[in-house]
């Protein structure tokens, strides 16, 4: 009798061994991007200069950016995970350029999407020059890059045998020509 009554609980058990489980699982599920830190390329007295609202400005651009860029992950399940830069440039009237630093590289389709959340979302106001940094980002994993700046490919050709490298706003200039 104490053997059937011992096995009539042991489903009720493993259905709540299951659902508990089940919850742990579910707490733990990977974000579709998790923005680590912004890497500013530029001092926060250029940012100032540059910027219409200076530092408060940006911060509520970055907000912005990194929400879009979130949605567009969600939007992207497919990409393996990865981690690494997205670096973005925005110079006066909302023109914006972006590139990409990750480990493994992002699917073609993925970054084509994150580049259209770039150029879709509406920036910070620019009175001058440009405003570089990057959103240092996981996508589909919780690991961050384990560089602590950006180095796009572009970037890296452009000053190829330059010595001494040159100033962001320089590089930028010499991939991105006004």
């Amino acid at each position: 009798m104490t053997f059937a009554r011992s096995a009539s609980r042991l489903p009720i058990r493993l259905v709540a061994a299951a659902l508990a489980l089940a919850a742990v699982t579910a707490a733990h599920a990977v974000e579709p991007l998790v923005q680590h830190d912004v890497v500013l390329l530029e001092k926060g007295d250029v940012i100032e200069q540059r910027v219409d609202g200076g530092s408060d400005a940006m911060a509520a651009y970055l907000k912005t950016l990194g929400r879009a860029a979130t949605e567009t992950m969600r939007a992207h399940p497919a990409q393996i995970p990865s981690a690494g830069f997205i670096v973005v440039a925005v110079r006066p009237g909302g023109k914006t350029r972006t590139w990409f630093d990750f480990k493994p590289a992002l699917a073609e389709a993925t970054a084509a999407a994150l580049v259209q959340a770039v150029e879709s979302t509406p920036t910070m106001t620019v009175k001058s020059g440009e405003i570089v940094f990057a959103l240092r980002v996981s996508v589909w994993s919780d690991k961050p890059p384990k560089a602590y700046a950006p180095a796009p490919q572009e970037w890296k050709d452009a000053s190829k045998g330059m010595n001494p490298k040159p100033d962001v706003d320089t590089l930028v200039d010499m991939v991105w020509p006004r």
